[in-house]
């Protein structure tokens, strides 16, 4: 009797649920992973979305409703398992001698986006915190994109004390890793160039981003989209 009990217990223990949802999922995938359902919310495919503006990039998915609403929960919650499941998409293509670089927030430390950080941690690669805020910035939500260039700009310095760990005679073609920033959103771009820019200065070159999510095209002006409708309009 006892021996049954111990074997329901573990095998109820083992049942892969969904990382997001906490549906039992009937993946073959190692946990922790998500179901079907919420693959197909997000968008999510087996493999990372690629592209090479304004930096090489790698994302999750597309910025989409539903992975909005999953960042804001993580940035909370920090669910290391939901977390863990969208890295491992990131993680496939991640060569072994790369070195991770989170972007820091502009807010407080104790109110700052903790994501970067705990991306770093599920990617399973070194990771170094070679950038600090210098000045402050404004939420950018509301900025156009030349406006969140000017943000930006010169808001990144180099960490000298991590430098050194980096480069620790100080000479910069010893620098071996492919050097990755990492982000939840990369939307302009703006931050990464400037966090790029910074790193670039002191001779340390930048391979790519790694994010959760990148944001698709822009929904044209308004005045633009007015224009569209009459000129299609009938007649």
């Amino acid at each position: 009797m006892l021996t049954s009990l111990k074997s329901c217990l573990k095998e109820l223990l083992i049942e892969p649920n969904c990382a997001i949802c906490k549906r039992l999922s009937f993946s073959e995938a190692q946990p922790p992973d998500l179901c079907e359902t919420c693959r197909h919310r997000l968008g999510l495919a087996e493999t990372a979305i690629t592209g090479t503006s304004p930096l090489p990039w790698h994302a999750a998915c597309w910025y989409n409703r539903d992975m909005r609403r999953l960042i804001l929960s993580l940035r909370r919650n920090h669910n290391i398992n939901a977390l863990q499941a969208l890295c491992t998409i990131l993680q496939r293509n991640l060569p072994q001698q790369s070195l991770l670089v989170p972007i820091p927030g502009w807010k407080e430390q104790s109110r700052a986006n903790p994501i970067p950080d705990l991306m770093c941690g599920c990617l399973d690669r070194p990771a170094l915190q070679l950038l600090q805020r210098c000045r402050p910035t404004v939420g950018q939500h509301r900025l156009s994109q030349k406006q969140r260039v000017s943000n930006q700009r010169n808001s990144f310095s180099l960490k000298r004390s991590s430098a050194q760990q980096l480069m620790p005679h100080g000479k910069r073609d010893q620098v071996q890793e492919e050097i990755w920033l990492v982000d939840d959103i990369l939307t302009t771009g703006a931050t990464v160039l400037a966090a790029q820019q910074a790193l670039q200065a002191s001779g340390i070159a930048v391979r790519g981003v790694l994010c959760l999510a990148r944001t698709g095209l822009k929904v044209p002006p308004r005045d633009l989209r007015f224009k569209c409708r009459a000129d299609n309009a009938p007649g």
